[in-house]
């Protein structure tokens, strides 16, 4: 007999502030990858931010930053209470590849993985557990068949599914608009700071404009897929559940993918669901 499940949906767009190849990864402002920190902008951090981001990282025409709960099923049946929660990852998260040292191109892992979905009534929580029976091993020191476990499953473009989710028609001619955009926009900047930073990011994408095969543009298409269970410390409360009771002794399983990544904004997209067994009250 299955074990009933409560799933919940959720997408929405993330900011993550990291340096790209040939970069390092700790590269505090961007030198020669296809990502930089502008002037009058905080050095690049590589925080994966879901919710609320300091209006410091917000730049002009970025979509608004947020993941949500889209639906919610229990035994096939809708929970509309938990429509709209917020999903989170606590602990200032990052994708950990190091230049490919830790893992393969589009194999990293997410460290740390504390999942939060929160709402009115409603807390669900769930750490991963990345080395079993190590749990203070630094994440430089954990085997790179263990860390893959927990990284992405594949790296690869799919233009259909990702575009269909962050409405981009298409990518070469969104390069083309939004640096449209930000010609005017420079136009009417008189401050000097917002000027560098406009500048700047006319520059980047000219590169884009001028190569409809740069990074800048094909990575709009790409995604890295994730798959795998949560089986650390759990929270589950609210009146938002109802009758439902979430299973603490058996793992969660989180099923995403990442991906739309626009190196002019420092954010993509996110779409993915948390399944979470159930016992009985």
């Amino acid at each position: 007999m299955s074990t009933p499940e409560l799933t919940l949906e959720f997408a929405g767009w993330f900011i993550a502030r990291l340096a790209t190849d040939p970069d390092p990864t700790d590269e505090p402002r961007g030198v020669s990858g296809s990502t930089f920190a502008l002037a009058g902008e905080p050095d690049l951090d590589r925080i994966i931010v879901l919710k609320d981001p300091s209006p410091a990282i917000v730049r002009s025409h970025m979509p608004p930053i947020g993941v949500t709960v889209t639906r919610a099923t229990a035994a096939g049946a809708e929970v509309p209470a938990l429509h709209g929660a917020a999903v989170d990852l606590l602990g200032d998260p990052v994708f950990e590849n190091r230049n490919f040292i830790l893992t393969f191109a589009g194999r990293e892992p997410i460290v740390p993985f504390h999942l939060e979905i929160t709402g009115p009534g409603l807390r669900l929580e769930r750490e991963m557990v990345m080395w079993s029976g190590h749990p203070d091993t630094p994440v430089h020191h954990i085997p790179r068949d263990e860390l893959e476990k927990f990284g992405g499953r594949i790296y690869r473009t799919d233009p259909e599914m990702v575009l269909a989710e962050t409405g981009i028609g298409d990518p070469y001619e969104s390069r083309v608009k939004r640096r449209d955009l930000l010609v005017s926009d420079l136009a009417g900047e008189t401050d000097p700071v917002r000027v560098a930073g406009l500048r700047k990011r006319i520059r980047e994408l000219d590169i884009a404009v001028a190569n409809p095969q740069d990074e800048r543009v094909i990575n709009l298409t790409a995604l890295e897929e994730f798959n795998f269970p949560l089986t650390g410390r759990a929270v589950a409360d609210g009146e938002a559940l109802g009758d439902l009771v979430p299973d603490h002794t058996r793992p969660w399983t989180v099923d995403f993918w990442m991906g739309g990544w626009d190196a002019d904004l420092l954010c993509g997209y996110l779409k993915g669901s948390l399944t979470v067994p159930l016992r009985d009250a």
